[in-house]
């Protein structure tokens, strides 16, 4: 089969089929079925088939067969899949793109729509590699942190990128690794799973426009002995919490101390008048009403910080009804 410019055999298309084919295959497949309607019904039979096989083993979970999920993603799906295995690579780590997807399944980092920014990394993690995920970081911390001997991948628009043309959607949509960076030139290389090249060099110029998209978001990979860990918390100062949200502040706190305190317990603390660590004694074992200012203070951040980082990842709190008891 063809689509006038790539031609797939019936062994390659088998072994894509059976899910048996590389990252670079793989591609090429999910490729040429853009414009190739009869492949595409042949992967949406072979999809429609592997569901009704995993129907009669209800009992069995394992990975969602590679032929589903490719019928029914984006050629992009797999991006970030291959920029982890392209990473590992570059650290001497050898695997297969077979065994990371059916890790990634098996772990559920994998969703129906692709991976979630916040799971991309697993996969190094898994393979005992050091992982920091950070938001709006800027050209400067990429050339630093590759100085620095880090592997970076950066979450684009890849459309934006390739075409200099935004996408009809404020949602970033392709996974690239950073190889190397020059300011001066207005130069970036990438490893971008959508070329069918090993390194592909882009104006920086385009790539910032198009990692705006993510809010400039990387994630940073190195060995655990080499990695320096440089802790960048998410900025929160643009999120505003409604008034219900606002209340819920103190209940969070106190019931995070109810958390640590009943952990404590399990663990054989009680109170002291003092933290003792080798009678496991600590003055914070009091109701959260008897705790020190300077701990309520903590706790409140705390909860408060973690309601603005739900909302700004995109997610919404509400009330069902009216569920508080009034009396």
């Amino acid at each position: 089969m063809n689509d006038n410019h790539i031609i797939i055999s019936d062994e390659l298309l088998s072994a894509f089929l059976d899910g048996n084919t590389s990252a670079k295959d793989t591609m090429r497949v999910l490729k040429a079925a853009e414009q190739d309607k009869d492949l595409q019904e042949i992967i949406r039979i072979a999809s429609d088939v592997d569901e009704d096989m995993a129907s009669l083993k209800p009992a069995i979970t394992k990975p969602v067969p590679m032929t589903a999920m490719a019928a029914k993603q984006k050629e992009n799906y797999l991006c970030d899949i291959e920029c982890e295995e392209f990473i590992l690579h570059q650290f001497g780590i050898e695997t297969t793109h077979k065994t990371l997807l059916d890790e990634a399944y098996r772990n559920c980092w994998l969703k129906d729509k692709g991976m979630p920014l916040y799971n991309i990394g697993r996969l190094l993690e898994k393979n005992n590699l050091s992982v920091s995920r950070r938001y709006d970081s800027t050209i400067e911390d990429i050339a630093r942190l590759l100085a620095k001997g880090n592997q970076l991948i950066a979450v684009i628009d890849n459309t934006q990128l390739l075409h200099d043309v935004a996408e009809d959607t404020t949602q970033p949509n392709h996974a690239v690794a950073i190889s190397s960076i020059s300011i001066e030139s207005d130069e970036i290389i990438l490893f971008n799973p959508y070329t069918e090249e090993e390194l592909t060099t882009y104006r920086l110029s385009s790539f910032v426009k198009a990692w705006a998209q993510s809010n400039h978001y990387i994630i940073v990979v190195n060995t655990t002995d080499r990695f320096i860990y440089e802790p960048y918390p998410i900025c929160l100062d643009d999120v505003q919490l409604d008034d219900d949200l606002t209340e819920l502040q103190e209940a969070i706190a106190e019931n995070a101390h109810e958390i640590w305190a009943k952990a404590r317990t399990d663990q054989g603390w009680t109170y002291g008048p003092e933290r003792n660590d080798q009678k496991k004694e600590t003055p914070d074992m009091v109701p959260y009403c008897n705790l020190p200012e300077s701990e309520k203070l903590y706790d409140r951040e705390m909860a408060m910080q973690t309601l603005k980082l739900v909302k700004k990842l995109g997610f919404e709190i509400r009330r069902k009804k009216e569920t508080t008891f009034m009396c």
